[in-house]
């Protein structure tokens, strides 16, 4: 059995690395979304409101906390598993898959709130 202080390093390795990859995410998913708002905006001549800009933050937190589900498994893993499924070696399949899936997920919501009502030319 491993004495506490090496727990403690494992423990602080595990989150270190989802956290130096954080703002990669971040830039990432904040291009993706900067982007799919400028291309759906301009198509609609919609200029950004206020309530936008607070759901824009809201939207951030929230894909902030699933980012954060990364860390949660590896640690469900460490915690309760003692590494036996090791999860770690998937940690950039999930971190790259994740990106992609948020990425992808913003801009379908960005682009899929314009186009609720029929476009009329």
């Amino acid at each position: 059995m491993k004495d506490i202080k090496q727990l403690n390093i494992d423990l602080r390795l595990k989150v270190r690395w989802w956290e130096s990859k954080r703002w990669i995410y971040n830039l990432v998913v904040l291009l993706a979304g900067s982007f799919s708002i400028y291309e759906t905006y301009t198509l609609f001549n919609y200029s950004l409101k206020l309530m936008d800009i607070i759901l824009i933050c809201i939207w951030a937190i929230g894909a902030n906390i699933f980012y954060s589900l990364g860390t949660l498994t590896e640690l469900f893993d460490w915690h309760y598993f003692h590494n036996k499924i090791k999860i770690y070696r998937f940690r950039w399949f999930f971190f790259i898959s994740g990106s992609l899936f948020s990425c992808l997920w913003t801009s379908i919501n960005i682009t899929s709130s314009f186009y609720t009502y029929p476009i009329i030319p």
